[in-house]
């Protein structure tokens, strides 16, 4: 939220105050055939006006089943994540490869976040550090991580 934007403030205000709604009136109506229909104007013929009460949004807690159903989805992905996570170390056993470390893969990463701010753009100060950061990520990918 910008406060310095002329009415930034109103309407930061505004999101603090609680929002206030109004019932709705609805009026039951019979034709001469007998139809009912709802419509919100008074009726024409024969009909009464109902009441409706303000919507609630209730939140209420998963209930003991659906709690156990949530945590045994839960459970079956973190099983099914493991065995593909597994399956892969074994691929690459097979093949004499290692898995990366995660250092290799922050750096990669952070290379990646690097590289896109110099495509996308960057304050005038900051190109120097950013194409520093660049060549200090890549000689450190070069040494350490194939």
């Amino acid at each position: 939220m910008e406060w310095s934007r002329p009415g930034g403030w109103v309407v930061g205000v505004m999101t603090l105050l609680p929002v206030v709604v109004q019932g709705v009136e609805l009026y039951r109506c019979q034709d001469d055939a007998g139809t009912v229909s709802f419509q919100q104007s008074p009726c024409d013929g024969p009909g009464a006006r109902v009441s409706v009460g303000e919507a609630q949004a209730v939140w209420a807690p998963l209930r003991p089943g659906e709690r156990t159903l949530v945590e045994s989805y839960r459970r079956r992905d973190r099983e099914r994540l493991a065995r593909q996570r597994a399956a892969e170390r074994e691929a690459l056993r097979a093949q004499g490869q290692r898995l990366e470390s995660s250092g290799c893969f922050n750096k990669r990463h952070a290379l990646e976040k690097v590289e896109a701010r110099l495509r996308h753009g960057y304050p005038a100060g900051q190109g120097e550090r950013l194409r520093r950061r660049r060549d200090y990520l890549e000689e450190y990918l070069r040494r350490y991580c194939r």
